[in-house]
């Protein structure tokens, strides 16, 4: 009997590890972004991650004053899409952001469901695909209204989706803000488009490479004896672009990476990257040549492009300039790794965790520093001259006779 107890509260063990972990696979928790043209009370979170109920709460606490609601939904999206800029340091969502200053807006980074919790809310939307808005679009008779943006283009990186998506959500929210005057807008996903912090460090390269074509030698290249990636095209003299096509080779000990291509305005590059080992178990860029049509200009990087032969070299934007000539060429979000070694990582088609352009001693670092410093400074030289002080050590006793201090004293 007693063993049957066991066996019996075993298997309720295993049951409940198996619901739990269905019911974490079935969970996600997106960001969601709310304005409108009520002015509500701003709700702040108590925790880090919105509950599905809570979130359903809040929206029901919205609609109290009967607006028309618009839902936008992305079929991935996570806080880091937010923050994201692009190559020139613009954010990805300008006119969304825009509209903090003439609405009142609320922002929750972690909601768990956010879709499944409307869904109970909403009793016949109109649904729409991103698809059918198009310059004559009407605005349809309907107290909810769901727009799909599931318009993704196969060659289209996902800021210039997102941007695209940011223009388009205002422009709909005004045409519908001019038809009905009281409009609640919300900004929210299917499912998030980031993996775990985990798996971004085992495949740091990768970014969104998981929805790009490996084989492409189109601004990355990953080849037999070198990795090599930018986020996008490079960019002559700040200015003029140009998508370079990647090819290697291997002589006399030195890996070169040649890229070439025609910029938007007509000119002809060539790029040469050359590799070269050290006996001391490192890699380093020597020579970078730059050839912008009949202009050519040599670069000796100096050792400052380097890293062990396992690791690799990462830089938001490196840039190769000739002060004297005038030209340069920035790529963004640049990573190298010359294959000098076989790794796990570098088998599976990954670069290795990179060595950076950005030391441990950044420039936030040296200002936290510098103002600490003056901070015991000050500290210091106020504790000196409370230490200092002389307290007297004679007093008058009212029964005794009185205290005389000459002058020497």
């Amino acid at each position: 009997m007693r063993k049957m107890n066991i066996i019996h509260r075993f298997n309720l063990i295993v049951l409940g590890v198996i619901v739990l972990a269905e019911f974490s696979k079935c969970t996600e928790f997106v960001p969601v972004y709310i304005w409108g043209t009520s002015r509500t009370i701003e709700h702040q979170p108590a925790l880090h991650k919105v509950s599905q109920n809570s979130f359903k709460d809040d929206i029901l606490d919205r609609l109290k004053s009967n607006p028309i609601l618009v839902v936008f939904t992305e079929q991935t999206l996570s806080p880091e899409d937010f923050s994201q800029r692009d190559e020139s340091g613009f954010t990805t969502y300008p006119r969304l952001l825009k509209l903090r200053k003439t609405y009142k807006a609320s922002y929750f980074p972690y909601v768990q469901n956010p879709i499944k919790a409307l869904d109970n809310l909403v009793g016949n939307p109109t649904l729409i695909s991103a698809d059918q808005i198009t310059e004559g679009w009407n605005v349809p008779d309907s107290q909810i209204i769901i727009i799909e943006l599931n318009d993704a283009s196969e060659n289209e990186q996902r800021h210039e989706m997102l941007k695209r998506h940011d223009s388009l959500i205002a422009s709909v929210y005004e045409k519908v803000l001019n038809k009905y005057g009281n409009v609640l807008a919300i900004y929210t996903a299917h499912r998030t488009s980031w993996v775990g912090s985990e798996e971004i460090v085992q495949s740091r390269r990768t970014r969104s490479l998981l929805a790009s074509d490996l084989n492409s030698t189109t601004n990355q290249f990953f080849g037999n004896d070198i990795f090599f990636y930018t986020s996008g095209s490079a960019i002559l003299n700040g200015a003029d672009k140009v998508n370079l096509t990647y090819t290697e080779s291997n002589e006399s000990s030195v890996l070169t990476l040649t890229g070439s291509g025609i910029s938007e305005n007509g000119a002809k590059v060539d790029l040469k990257l050359n590799f070269t080992r050290t006996a001391s178990n490192y890699w380093n860029l020597h020579v970078v040549v730059v050839t912008i049509d009949s202009v050519t200009f040599h670069e000796k990087v100096n050792g400052t492009i380097y890293a062990p032969l396992a690791f690799s070299y990462a830089c938001g934007n490196q840039v190769f300039k000739n002060a004297s000539l005038g030209q340069s060429i920035t790529l963004p979000r640049f990573q190298v790794q010359p294959l000098y070694r076989q790794t796990i990582l570098t088998q599976q088609m990954k670069f290795d965790d990179p060595y950076h352009c950005v030391g441990f001693t950044s420039i936030p670092i040296w200002s936290g520093l510098f103002v600490t410093f003056i901070l015991m400074l000050i500290m210091t030289f106020g504790l000196t001259m409370m230490m200092d002080i002389k307290t007297m050590d004679r007093f008058d006793d009212a029964k005794g006779k009185t205290i005389t201090i000459s002058a020497a004293e």
